[in-house]
């Protein structure tokens, strides 16, 4: 059977029906933008696509059998960039991949990915899905906000995107419905949830942002502590026993206001301020003291003290003894 377009068991609208990859290829990249299609079963493939014209927005209805998809602008000649495609799976699975970012989409689930930059979707199964494909400036979100969504998925599970998705699967189940004055309303209609949608999941990925970026500080503060005495404590062991890059981690202190380096020495020093002034410690060389929490040099040790707290090690001792009567 050819599978077609349908919605709720019905034809919403004449589909434009292939039943070789080859021309599937020819007609997707003709309604969208140049693409490569391919499918280990070919002999077997069939598809079929209904496109609308919404104001802004191109519609698109498609039922097909299993393939993949590729994006690969083919330079200055390809006409085919500055536009965003968002995907609806309504049926089937999805693997979209973009800018390194990968996501599996299952039915409801919603993705925005940009025509501009390479780009690919897999499809294991049969799978019914409705494309809107738009303009750059059409999206009322600057650029860099709309690049952290890309090959994102957005899933029915969030209450905003549930509605916005169940906007967008009637549009499919009614393509006949997009003409004249309606297909622009309803096309205006379908930016503004879409732009409500994406700003709700970029406030998300701000607030999963700073707790993550909360819960690595205080990971990496917490192993800095119980590693103060090594010798070689420094960036690029911190990076490693967190899997974090070098310079993820300089950019992390950075928001702090300091650097690895002076948190480290802040940290050493204050453990040997405590052990200066604990009387338990008193016969304790000092130069053994700062030797032990990472100061190997006397005389630097006595320098960056005395920097920190006004007075050298040894006054510190005496003073706190003194304290203590």
């Amino acid at each position: 059977m050819v599978p077609t377009p349908t919605g709720q068991g019905r034809t919403a609208a004449s589909p434009e029906l292939v039943e070789s990859i080859r021309d599937w290829s020819r007609l997707t990249s003709r309604s969208f933008v140049p693409l490569s299609c391919t499918t280990s079963a070919a002999r077997t493939f069939r598809a079929g696509l209904v496109g609308r014209e919404a104001g802004n927005l191109h519609v698109s209805h498609l039922r097909f059998a299993p393939h993949a998809v590729e994006r690969v602008p083919a330079g200055p000649a390809d006409t085919g960039g500055g536009r965003f495609k968002v995907n609806l799976q309504l049926e089937g699975r999805c693997v979209v991949e973009q800018d390194g970012r990968r996501s599996v989409l299952n039915p409801g689930d919603l993705t925005l990915y940009d025509t501009s930059e390479p780009y690919r979707l897999e499809f294991p199964e049969e799978s019914r899905l409705l494309v809107l494909m738009f303009d750059h400036h059409v999206l009322d979100l600057p650029p860099a906000a709309v690049a952290q969504l890309r090959a994102c998925r957005l899933g029915p599970e969030g209450g905003v995107h549930d509605m916005v998705a169940s906007f967008l699967a009637s549009m499919a189940d009614h393509m006949d419905a997009l003409t004249g004055m309606n297909a622009q309303r309803l096309g205006n209609s379908a930016l503004d949830l879409l732009t409500t949608s994406f700003n709700l999941e970029l406030d998300d990925q701000v607030a999963a942002s700073r707790h993550e970026k909360d819960r690595l500080r205080a990971a990496v503060h917490d192993w800095v502590e119980a590693n103060l005495a090594s010798p070689d404590l420094g960036p690029a062991t911190i990076a490693r026993a967190h899997f974090v890059s070098v310079r993820r981690l300089h950019q992390l202190f950075r928001d702090e206001g300091t650097t690895v380096s002076a948190w480290i020495r802040i940290r050493r020093l204050e453990r040997c301020r405590r052990v200066l002034e604990d009387p338990a410690s008193a016969a304790v060389p000092v130069a053994r003291v700062g030797a032990r929490w990472g100061f190997p040099d006397g005389a630097h040790f006595s320098r960056v003290f005395k920097a920190a707290y006004g007075v050298s090690p040894s006054q510190a001792r005496a003073r706190a003894l003194a304290a203590r009567g």
